[in-house]
């Protein structure tokens, strides 16, 4: 049985609908997106990382060009690292089982997007939000131009370089991370910010990390369909590195690379107490959606 990993992300809610008839004229031209809807948005904890997906996608524009070529236009306020998450730009696209599909070299697997009209409102839905979108300007069909991927540019993850590290530690000399007032901070971090946007560096900096080095092709391997959750914990040491990792929750094999994963994690700046480096437990959700 092959199976299809979605998306791989700290958020995935997806929304049940039903596709509606399409054909290249009705999507051709640009689009702008002027509502980004998150299901169950309100039990997401973290919600910077909801902040992190609304300011990407509001306002915008996705391009279906008539020669197949998607582009796509981040939203002003959107953060630079979007783009090392959502590999769209410059991408083909086609209409497939009523879908708009973006890729290239013929694996259209990069977004499916469900286009739907309701009560004069048209949007787009993705696996883990949905989008309010105005057509801004429309484009005529014309020769297609095929887009190569650039493999020699795609990352290769060596997990033999993790670190797993065991160590004794007094439990009580633990600080939560979501306790702690000087936390660890993450390279791109900067101390001189109030905690709380500290906090949510570290996490936004953690969070991608874990989405760019997972084993997608892992969903293959594993006889599920379905939400899967994984539930990491570490502990970032005196030292600024992760220790102790456990995951689980889900398939063995995809709780091991999650402990791979965090054992790549570049060194932090470890977190403090009274101006001395404390040991502090982290935890996160890793969640799937993985169709048949």
């Amino acid at each position: 049985m092959k199976y299809k990993l979605l998306l791989v992300t700290t958020l995935i809610f997806s929304f049940l609908i039903k596709a509606q008839n399409l054909s290249d004229e009705t999507i051709m031209g640009e689009w702008k997106t002027i509502n980004v809807e998150i299901p169950n948005s309100d039990k997401v904890p973290q919600k910077e990382a909801l902040k992190f997906m609304e300011d990407a996608f509001l306002g915008s524009i996705f391009n279906f060009k008539g020669n197949k070529v998607f582009k796509i236009e981040y939203g002003k306020t959107a953060d630079d690292r979007i783009k090392e998450l959502f590999f769209l730009d410059n991408q083909n696209w086609i209409i497939q089982n009523d879908q708009i599909k973006i890729g290239m070299d013929n694996d259209y697997s990069s977004m499916h997007i469900i286009f739907q009209e309701v009560n004069g409102k048209t949007y787009f839905s993705l696996p883990m939000m949905r989008l309010e979108m105005e057509k801004i300007s429309t484009d005529k069909p014309t020769k297609p131009k095929l887009i190569k991927s650039k493999k020699e540019k795609i990352e290769t993850v060596d997990y033999t370089k993790s670190e797993l590290i065991n160590k004794e530690i007094d439990e009580s000399k633990i600080i939560d991370f979501k306790e702690i007032e000087n936390p660890p901070l993450a390279p791109e971090c900067k101390s001189k910010w109030d905690v709380d946007k500290k906090k949510n560096c570290t996490n936004k900096y953690i969070n991608m990390h874990v989405a760019r080095k997972f084993n997608t092709d892992l969903a293959a391997e594993v006889d599920v369909t379905g939400k899967i959750r994984i539930n990491i914990e570490f502990v970032i040491d005196t030292n600024g590195r992760p220790i102790n990792i456990t995951a689980n929750g889900g398939p063995e094999i995809m709780n091991q690379n999650a402990i791979e994963v965090i054992g790549l994690l570049p060194d932090l700046k470890p977190g403090t107490l009274d101006g001395e480096p404390v040991n502090v437990f982290y935890k996160m959700p890793l969640v799937f959606q993985i169709a048949e």
